[in-house]
């Protein structure tokens, strides 16, 4: 089971690096321009999916593990909610993201096996308390990612960029 979530921690970085770098092309008016998607913009769906990792990881500090995450992740601010955006720019937002994709790899990859099928309690932003599977939860956090990107991918299409390749096979291939 682990290294199937390692998996989706490459694929989580390969994405994010790809979009990013296509989302540097843009024009300042499409990358920012409301475009009526949920988040608005192709910046503030880039953005949204790091405010939502950054909630999600902070639930995970009781997961043991050999990488202690409560400390990779004080290098990052903390969002209130996931409707905050952390940054204003791409050059920052890039940053954060790179720095995050990386310290998820690493979390993951030193989570021990057995962890996945323990169950995690935690709290949602408004206060619910949830006990689920391990391995559920952290499926949960990777398909947010990948169901932001595809409306990303969308958002990037609309500005007339469509050269990239999102599927999940081309990390498995490599």
């Amino acid at each position: 089971m682990k290294s199937q979530f390692e998996l989706m921690a490459r694929y989580n970085r390969w994405m994010n690096e790809q979009l990013l770098g296509h989302m540097e092309n843009l024009s300042d008016e499409d990358l920012y321009e409301d475009r009526k998607a949920f988040f608005g913009s192709a910046f503030h769906t880039m953005s949204h999916i790091l405010t939502g990792d950054l909630l999600w990881l902070n639930r995970f500090t009781r997961v043991p593990s050999e990488v202690m995450l409560e400390q990779l992740l004080s290098r990052y601010p903390e969002p209130p909610s996931n409707t905050v955006h952390l940054v204003e720019d791409l050059a920052s937002l890039k940053a954060l993201r790179t720095s995050l994709d990386d310290d998820i790899s690493r979390w993951v990859a030193s989570i021990p096996e057995q962890e996945f099928n323990n169950t995690l309690t935690y709290r949602n932003t408004a206060g619910a308390e949830y006990s689920e599977n391990l391995a559920s939860v952290l499926l949960h956090f990777f398909n947010h990612q990948t169901h932001h990107r595809g409306q990303l991918t969308t958002l990037l299409s609309q500005s007339g960029d469509n050269d990239y390749f999102t599927d999940l096979i081309a990390v498995i291939r490599s």
